[in-house]
């Protein structure tokens, strides 16, 4: 009896350890599932799961439970408990509490399913937090099909999974957008769309361990590799959206984008004094619109309202100029657009000297440089009083009839890697690294 009480001791250390040891990963990211956020229980639906705590090392499992009906988490008093058969099975201290599926390494979380370890966070009387802890490469497994079709090129979806790592792996270093969440990423487009095993794709897969390590470098740290879906022609540099300028993120054309994105929006000046109302501007019914400022890669840096108490920009990426038209529509899909309809006038600047003042467009005044050199002068600034603002040389303003067309090519922000462009590379012979290093300029690629 004794015997076999040692062996079966034994045995169930040999599991644990091998559990342990499965969850000791190189590199570890934590990923909030924010769907689960502040439940009153979470149902798992594996028969058999080790119950156990997180430490630096990775996982360390406590006990294995068995349920044929699977198992119900609750917060009891700041501490979590686990449930089978309406039935308490497991207490845990208080703080967080960590499972793992005892088989397989698929944890059925409702109707989820999840590689590595599951951590529930409670807070408030309810489960607040849901965190899947893994690897980086099996996150990717469930990142890669989210964030690009598996009927893209080899190539294509290569050089997808070595930025998305590098992505990875530089918001784990910075921590910024979570920083106030026990989690790395969200699951989320916020950070990169994941949906754990059920979306996993053969193709996807195949790149992810292809690439494995595989990211980019600028002066040996990992970049922000920032990627969308397509250009319409150029990327952007990244101080024209994020404002902060990268030197591997600068604007690039095109070499073969596949199926470069075209849409269109029509809104009527109602709908613009809408908008221009619901953004704080102030100035009365809309009347008239310009592109006042445009970026090196043909992007609207900003978008000038013209109403009848006055004038407001909207200034850069989703929070202004694409997200100008969220009440009325949607955020655009990108600020790589022309405008048509009314009537397009080009308005005057005067220019007063203590002799003389000319009125006349930006572009037809000359001016004379430090070099004493006479130029055409294309852009000036203007102070209202309060602001001083750039102004380019033929902001055109159109105005009139019952609203305006916004004719636009690409889709996202236009920073970093195309992926359209990036399946068109790979169409016409490319590899993952030609693209990567077309995309991210001046980069290394090396494992981490």
């Amino acid at each position: 009896m004794k015997k076999y009480g040692f062996i079966t001791a034994f045995a169930l250390a040999v599991i644990f350890m091998s559990v342990f040891a499965y969850a000791q990963y190189t590199h570890v990211v934590r990923v909030g599932l924010r769907h689960f956020e502040n439940r009153d229980s979470i149902n798992i639906r594996n028969t058999s799961i080790f119950v156990g705590y997180g430490v630096e090392e990775g996982f360390m499992p406590v006990t294995e439970l068995h349920s044929a009906g699977g198992f119900v988490l609750r917060n009891s008093g700041g501490a979590m408990q686990v449930l089978s058969g309406g039935q308490v099975v497991y207490n845990f201290a208080a703080g967080s509490a960590q499972l793992m599926a005892s088989e397989g390494n698929i944890t059925f979380v409702e109707s989820n399913q999840y590689r590595g370890v599951i951590e529930l966070i409670p807070g408030g009387g309810r489960i607040a937090f849901v965190v899947n802890v893994l690897s980086i490469e099996e996150y990717l497994l469930g990142v890669l099909p989210s964030e690009m079709s598996p009927s893209f090129h080899p190539e294509a979806l290569k050089a997808q999974a070595v930025a998305s790592r590098t992505y990875t792996f530089r918001r784990i270093q910075q921590a910024e957008s979570h920083r106030m969440h026990p989690f790395d990423l969200c699951n989320t487009t916020c950070c990169q769309s994941y949906t754990g095993v059920d979306n996993e794709h053969d193709n996807t897969s195949d790149a992810v361990w292809a690439t494995f390590g595989l990211m980019l470098f600028y002066n040996n740290q990992p970049i922000i590799a920032q990627y969308f879906s397509s250009s319409g022609g150029a990327t952007e540099n990244s101080e024209d959206v994020f404002f902060e300028a990268r030197p591997y993120a600068r604007s690039v054309n095109e070499i073969a984008e596949h199926n470069p994105r075209i849409w269109d929006r029509t809104v009527t000046w109602a709908q613009l004094t809408q908008a221009a109302a619901a953004a704080g501007a102030g100035i009365g019914s809309v009347h008239g619109i310009s592109k006042s400022q445009i970026s090196a890669g043909g992007r609207v840096l900003e978008l000038t309202l013209h109403g009848a108490n006055g004038t407001w920009a909207a200034h850069r990426d989703t929070s202004g100029v694409r997200g100008l038209f969220t009440p009325i529509g949607g955020v655009l899909p990108s600020r790589f657009f022309t405008i048509q309809g009314g009537v397009h006038t080009t308005p005057t600047v005067s220019v007063t000297s203590g002799w003389y003042s000319n009125t006349a467009p930006l572009n037809s005044h000359q001016a004379i440089g430090s070099n004493e050199a006479v130029a055409t002068v294309h852009f000036g600034y203007v102070f209202d009083g309060v602001n001083t603002r750039r102004i380019n040389s033929s902001p055109t303003v159109v105005t009139g009839g019952s609203g305006i067309t916004i004719n636009g090519r690409g889709w996202g922000h236009g920073v970093g890697m195309s992926q359209m462009g990036a399946e068109g590379m790979a169409r016409e012979g490319f590899n993952f690294m030609d693209i990567l290093r077309h995309y991210y300029t001046g980069v290394e690629i090396r494992w981490y």
